[in-house]
């Protein structure tokens, strides 16, 4: 079968249904602003597991619930982390029970955005079974909080550049995808790729994700240590996945590491000036302005 009769045979979906699926645990400073933002953004509803949150995240999802934002609120108590699965069976309740036809699979700290404000108009024009959108880490302000953020990595450190520490932020930008349901098999680790019967797929020139994966000494230190001591309680993962949050567990618990001195080279404090002359980091103010009008 030729390129051409593949593509044509996939037709566009005029008005998509789409549902996101978000897998989050104690996100009691970034959630409430994710769910409003992305609840007028085209989203036809949340799909939510909570992984034993603690800190008020769940209250405010239960909020959320109440108004229909979030259609479906899953608990999982299982202390081993599982986002594989647990994601997968988020997707599978988005196509069955609430005829999604495509699912956008998302973690808290991800604003999707695209131009022209609609991801509707952009999946209604695919023939694609899977969209890859990239996906920027944007620097927490030395001042304010992370929505007054405009450092923005684009691209990787040369691989000659001095970085101190563990690179958390500055690697090459990497992509997530946005899937149809309907041809759907499974979902990769960090929602970076899913298996379709149908593997036709295209980059996205329109969307995009801001990822702010740090945000704070206090939430880098507590994000570390619960990935960490989540992932080392599933002895079913290998030591590939969650490494940053390995390390940083490890060496919290040994007593090797000074986190405040790890989170100024993690998104770093000392060398942003030379990030900027490499052309790594940019100023974007897409979503603080975005946030300021909320």
């Amino acid at each position: 079968m030729s390129i051409f009769s593949v593509w044509r045979g996939r037709p566009r979906i005029e008005r998509p249904k789409i549902i996101m699926t978000l897998l989050v645990r104690d996100e009691v400073d970034i959630i409430e602003r994710h769910l409003r933002y992305h609840s007028g953004l085209d989203i036809d509803g949340l799909i939510v597991t909570d992984h034993q949150s603690q800190d008020g995240t769940r209250e405010i999802l239960e909020q959320y619930r109440q108004t229909g934002v979030i259609l479906e609120l899953i608990d999982e108590p299982n202390p081993a982390y599982d986002q594989i699965a647990w994601v997968h069976r988020m997707i599978e309740r988005a196509r069955d029970r609430y005829g999604a036809d495509y699912c956008i699979n998302s973690d808290a700290d991800e604003f999707w955005y695209a131009d022209g404000g609609s991801l509707r108009n952009v999946l209604a024009h695919s023939r694609a079974s899977k969209i890859k959108c990239p996906s920027y880490n944007m620097l927490p302000p030395v001042q304010g909080g992370y929505w007054t953020a405009t450092d923005c990595v684009r691209r990787g450190v040369p691989k000659r550049f001095p970085l101190d520490g563990f690179n958390v932020l500055f690697h090459k930008p990497t992509h997530k995808v946005i899937h149809r349901t309907q041809g759907y098999q499974r979902i990769a680790l960090g929602n970076h790729g899913v298996q379709m019967t149908d593997d036709s797929s295209e980059r996205s020139r329109s969307i995009r994700l801001y990822h702010y994966n740090i945000r704070s000494r206090e939430q880098f230190k507590r994000k570390m240590l619960q990935g960490g001591a989540a992932l080392e309680a599933n002895t079913d993962s290998s030591e590939q996945q969650g490494s940053h949050w390995r390390y940083f567990y490890r060496g919290y618990q040994s007593g090797q590491i000074d986190f405040d001195e790890e989170f100024d080279k993690v998104v770093g404090r000392h060398q942003l000036a030379e990030l900027r002359r490499a052309g790594c980091v940019v100023t974007d103010p897409t979503m603080r302005d975005i946030f300021a009008a909320m």
